[in-house]
């Protein structure tokens, strides 16, 4: 039997993701939680480092209603990114232009200029 090695991630008292074999995979609906001014993927700050501390290397975002996972490394999250908090605590967004991003089965890059 394959096992994987997963833990889960919370942030307020609630499971957000888990990380999966060095993977910080989150499932989201853009049309609710993607930042839309700047456009970009935000994430709690404290769950970006319990996700660090759990062996990720990597986010994922699941988009669940287009089917696009957008991935970057933590350290380009931590170098591109930027911090901020509109009321929900320490966020950092990475900026939509600097995720890599696809659909399952798809070997080449999605053009963001289709989803600006």
């Amino acid at each position: 039997m394959l096992t994987r090695n997963c833990s889960t991630v919370s942030a307020g008292g609630r499971v957000v993701g888990e990380v999966v074999e060095g993977k910080f995979i989150k499932r989201l609906k853009a049309s609710r939680h993607m930042l839309r001014d700047p456009k970009g993927w935000s994430l709690d700050v404290d769950s970006l480092a319990d996700a660090e501390d759990l062996g990720a290397e990597s986010v994922e975002i699941h988009d669940t209603e287009t089917g696009i996972i957008y991935s970057a490394s933590v350290g380009r999250i931590l170098d591109k990114g930027f911090r901020f908090n509109r009321g929900h605590g320490p966020q950092i967004c990475l900026p939509l232009k600097s995720w890599d991003a696809h659909r399952p089965g798809e070997a080449e890059q999605l053009a963001f200029a289709l989803m600006s």
